[in-house]
């Protein structure tokens, strides 16, 4: 079974518990069967996609472009997987927001791990070195870095930042990744902080505990450097009332309903 599945065993923080209520998988799970099933569910999707990253890679091996093409997998997102009787993405644990990335090809040491933490800013300037492109004119000093000089050793002096404003979301939450801290800011909720290095699991929120009031400091110094989450929250709410607006308004919205899941190339969305 998922880590902290048992509902004495779940954390609870404000932002997860909307999220919970909101996209609420878990409660149409009946027993430990159903649970199971969804997570070898999960499991055949990313089987069904490695097979076809293979018959990728076996084209390349076959046209004899192996050996000068350079192969960046990655992912939108990870899963919740039923830990913490969440499932889906959109919360800040290593479980979703632990994007998977690959890197292979020339000047890629093969089987090397790198720890330094960087996000999909970095495909950019990654991809542009990889073709020979130069950047656009004031795109240098955009934040993004090299995952081939990071995979050769460099680590960038910038934290790394994610943002949410989605589903179940009351006001916007943002997380912030400095050395082993993990920062997470919620406009509208208290904050969470854990240290990936000691806590891997993230199972102990050190918010709360005054011990680490510098560092809980350093993490909101650090993210408001970068931007205001307060007016960046304000933003998004204003953009989504344009486009809510724009649709026929909150109760034509609720009346046509939502998608379960995206649909399958030539076949019709189903709204419920």
């Amino acid at each position: 079974m998922p880590k902290q599945y048992a509902k004495g065993e779940r954390p609870h923080h404000p932002f997860i518990d909307d999220y919970a209520r909101v996209v609420d998988y878990d409660t149409h799970f009946e027993s430990a069967d159903d649970v199971k099933r969804a997570i070898a569910g999960y499991a055949g999707l990313v089987s069904a996609l490695d097979e076809n990253i293979g018959a990728v890679l076996r084209e390349l091996r076959e046209s004899g472009l192996d050996g000068s093409t350079r192969v960046l997998y990655t992912s939108d997102h990870g899963d919740n997987a039923g830990a913490r009787g969440l499932w889906g993405k959109s919360t800040f644990y290593e479980e979703s927001a632990g994007v998977p990335l690959i890197v292979a090809g020339p000047g890629v040491a093969e089987g090397g791990v790198v720890a330094t933490t960087v996000s999909h800013i970095d495909c950019a300037p990654t991809i542009l070195e990889a073709t020979g492109v130069d950047p656009r004119a004031g795109d240098g000093s955009l934040p993004g870095a090299s995952l081939f000089a990071v995979a050769q050793g460099t680590a960038p002096a910038r934290p790394v930042i994610s943002e949410y404003h989605a589903i179940g979301s009351a006001a916007g939450a943002f997380m912030l990744r400095f050395g082993k801290w993990k920062y997470c800011h919620y406009v509208a909720y208290r904050p969470q902080l854990f240290d990936l290095e000691s806590d891997p699991e993230e199972l102990t929120d050190l918010a709360a505990d005054g011990r680490f009031a510098d560092v809980l400091a350093q993490g909101e110094r650090l993210l408001r450097s970068t931007l205001d989450p307060d007016a960046v929250d304000a933003r998004a709410k204003k953009r989504q009332q344009q486009l809510l607006d724009g649709f026929g308004g909150r109760d034509a919205a609720l009346a046509r309903g939502d998608l379960g899941f995206t649909p399958a190339p030539g076949t019709p969305a189903e709204m419920n």
